[in-house]
């Protein structure tokens, strides 16, 4: 066993065959998750009667673009709907613009990494990812466009998109709004923008990018409530060609270095993917009370809701199907 530190998480990396003598107990620091990567198939029920969750490791978000907008909003559940319209309205009462620009000047790829570096220092386990790509915004050799919302001269908000045309891809790649606008929910006008621009390019796939597959800890569950609410879905980032992509298995013991409730987005047993070819259920890690339909989506079999520690799947789990 070896205990890392991940961003402020405790991380025991353990092997299969350590898991029964649970050697995370002696270990000289408490421990928040415990994690077998690659576990082998001969493990996987072993390694479930005993709480962790066979997952992908990284998970990417994707979505058809629809045909046109009408298309893709038909597609959402209707608070969703009610939501991305009243960002919109609030956006045009206020006067805000929203431009699209490419290629992305130096002037507007700095105010935004400057509201993006605000934004990520709020965050418990924020980290700057962004402000290492300033180089290939502008200068390449990929391709990058910017949608912006501005307050008369003021930068609200924005996206940077990266084209991807050999895979027919569009990569919302990273985004940042200010407080203000965050409570009028501009991302959601951003990212529509966004979206449009990319079919007038030719564009029929979108993604939201990868993600670590454990939120609570470097993005939150708040974020899965928010992408799915913009028509995505998770799939193993391995289906997307991810070089980095695997799977793992995780035992959360404590949540004091994630959040409450934290989420990872689990495989399904092989029985219970009958729902549209969904494949992946979701697990709330909590000690509150949390509604699971909060994060019910179209892709997923099933929420559950357990608390965090080495208890069964059987004996804690609180399911709601989808």
């Amino acid at each position: 066993m070896e205990v890392v530190d991940r961003y402020g998480l405790a991380l025991a990396l353990v092997e299969a065959g350590e898991v029964a003598a649970e050697p995370w107990r002696d270990a000289d620091h408490p421990v928040d998750v415990v994690r077998v990567v690659n576990p082998p198939a001969a493990s996987w029920d072993e390694l479930a009667a005993r709480g962790f969750v066979h997952k992908p490791s990284v998970v990417s978000w994707v979505s058809g673009l629809g045909a046109d907008e009408e298309t893709h909003l038909a597609g959402l559940h209707r608070t969703s709907r009610k939501s991305i319209r009243q960002a919109r309205r609030d956006a045009a009462s206020a006067g805000l613009r929203i431009v699209l620009e490419d290629p992305v000047t130096p002037d507007s790829l700095d105010g935004f990494l400057a509201l993006y570096e605000d934004r990520v220092a709020e965050m418990r386990f924020g980290v700057p990812f962004a402000l290492d790509y300033r180089d290939a915004v502008l200068h390449g050799p990929r391709r990058f466009f910017g949608v912006f919302g501005y307050e008369g001269d003021e930068l609200a908000g924005g996206v940077l998109v990266l084209e991807c045309p050999e895979v027919d891809l569009l990569l919302l790649r990273f985004s940042a709004v200010s407080a203000r606008w965050r409570r009028s929910s501009l991302a959601r006008a951003l990212y529509l923008a966004a979206m449009q621009a990319g079919r007038d390019r030719g564009y029929t796939r979108g993604s939201l990018g990868n993600e670590p597959n454990l939120l609570g800890h470097l993005t939150q569950p708040g974020l899965f409530r928010f992408k799915t609410g913009l028509g995505f879905r998770a799939v193993p980032s391995q289906e997307c060609a991810d070089p980095q992509g695997g799977d793992e298995a995780d035992l959360v013991l404590r949540l004091d270095a994630l959040s409450d409730p934290t989420m990872i987005l689990g495989y399904a047993p092989r029985d219970a993917r009958n729902r549209g070819g969904a494949r992946l259920t979701g697990h709330l890690i909590s000690k509150a009370r949390v509604d699971p339909t909060l994060y019910h989506a179209p892709f997923l079999t099933s929420v559950t809701v357990r608390p965090p520690g080495a208890v069964p799947a059987s004996a804690s789990d609180r399911m709601s199907p989808v």
